[in-house]
């Protein structure tokens, strides 16, 4: 068998083991925060873009509505001319029963 070769390990070896530990750790922790970072100013955007979209929606839903709200002060409504053709056709036949 092969002898093993132990070296004992000293407090400033230990030291500089977790040092360089805590170095990777907060090169981890820094890597994540980039992306989280990144992710959140991606999100933010996104959030920006749609409340824009809303707010051009909800004006061009105000601009439909009073569009269709100013017709009905142009144009006749269905019913009054069915109202109104039919006092023609009763004027009609008074007028032919006379006449």
């Amino acid at each position: 068998m092969k002898r093993v070769i132990t070296k004992k390990v000293t407090i400033n070896d230990l030291s500089e083991t977790i040092d360089n530990l805590a170095i990777m750790v907060a090169k981890g922790f820094d890597e994540v925060n980039k992306k989280i970072d990144k992710e959140i100013g991606d999100v933010k955007r996104d959030i920006f873009d749609v409340k824009r979209d809303i707010i051009e929606v909800k004006e061009n839903l105000a601009s439909t509505r009073r569009d269709v709200l100013a017709m009905g002060d142009r144009f006749t409504l269905k019913h009054e001319l069915y109202d109104l053709a039919n006092r023609v056709v009763l004027l009609e036949q008074k007028g032919k029963v006379k006449g």
